[in-house]
């Protein structure tokens, strides 16, 4: 039989370092709850989405949600205005030369 190869040498490196095993978190009670366990006090409502966004009311479906989808539709709208108004004034004002 012949001798191993490893044995036959003598000279080979030795094996690298493992790396180090992972820490737990330190606040160890909750390491069973990640961002991935879903909350336990909610229920599936798709169904129940489904129907109100497929029914055919004659709303868009950007208001379809009720008073608080129109609210949040109102406000972003004004603030798209005065975001526009303020920069047709900002480039109006940029245009004129100034004053010494």
């Amino acid at each position: 039989m012949g001798v191993p190869v490893a044995e036959a040498g003598g000279d080979s490196p030795p094996p690298p370092p493992s790396p180090p095993a992972p820490r737990p978190p330190p606040w160890g009670c909750c390491d069973r709850w990640g961002p991935a366990a879903p909350p336990r006090h909610l229920h599936n409502r798709v169904r129940e989405h489904q129907k109100l966004f497929q029914e055919d009311n004659g709303l868009p479906v950007h208001l379809k949600g009720g008073a608080l989808d129109s609210a949040l539709y109102a406000l972003t709208t004004l603030i798209c205005s005065v975001g526009t108004c303020y920069s047709l004034w900002s480039l109006a004002q940029a245009s004129r030369p100034k004053k010494n």
